[in-house]
């Protein structure tokens, strides 16, 4: 299997500089140069680091799946603790920088090849999260399971991510949870326990001016039946 990120990253500096630079100047009228100017590298350093400017722009994405398909090839944590903590430690690396990180997201926005690059990113993670899940699903988890949670997981972390960067919320704190509701949906088939269990469902209807004791009485009663 060919490694997730080709080249080493640039580091948290160099990546924000490029999409600042690129912010500043706009995507078309930014040139290679500008950017390794931007970044305090030669034009050949620039390329070797980067590759082009589309690489500048997704080198956070390039390192964060390298972290998290290593993370998810080395904790010994039950699967869905690992795939809160492997999911919800890729949006705290893309935001760490809030500003460039919505820098980003309008070039992205405003810049057609890089929505098409976008779609490449999201499919590179689910995949991530589809061999992660195909190794550790119990036996009885239908196929579709793995490929469902992954698509799942990043829907989650994209939606809270780009809540935040509009503005709404506090992305690092609200994802933890996003993730582990999301998780919850599929938690028959993360554990060895079996199928998903039946759920009764009782709806209940009583007299208003009925005591708790006696509305307590009446649920239980037809619970045990």
């Amino acid at each position: 299997m060919p490694p997730t990120s080709p080249r080493p990253w640039p580091g948290p500096d160099s990546s924000s500089a490029a999409i600042r630079r690129l912010a500043e100047h706009g995507y078309d009228a930014t040139t290679a140069e500008d950017l390794a100017d931007a970044v305090g590298m030669s034009r050949s350093t620039f390329f070797r680091r980067f590759g082009s400017k589309d690489d500048v722009v997704f080198a956070d994405h390039d390192h964060a799946l390298a972290r998290l398909e290593e993370f998810l090839g080395s904790t010994d944590a039950p699967p869905d603790e690992a795939l809160v903590r492997g999911t919800a430690d890729v949006l705290r690396h893309l935001a760490r920088d809030p500003e460039a990180a919505r820098l980003r997201f309008d070039l992205m926005r405003e810049t057609p090849s890089l929505r098409d690059r976008e779609l490449i990113i999201t499919h590179r993670y689910e995949r991530v999260f589809s061999r992660y899940l195909k190794g550790h699903l119990p036996g009885h988890a239908p196929t579709w399971v793995a490929g469902a949670l992954a698509a799942v997981l990043v829907s989650v972390h994209n939606t809270t991510l780009r809540d935040w960067l509009r503005g709404g919320g506090d992305a690092p704190r609200a994802i933890e949870g996003n993730l582990a509701g999301a998780i919850r949906l599929f938690s028959p088939w993360l554990t060895p326990e079996g199928a998903p269990e039946r759920k009764r469902v009782l709806v209940a209807v009583f007299d208003a001016d009925g005591t708790p004791e006696s509305v307590l009485g009446a649920v239980a009663a037809q619970l045990d039946g």
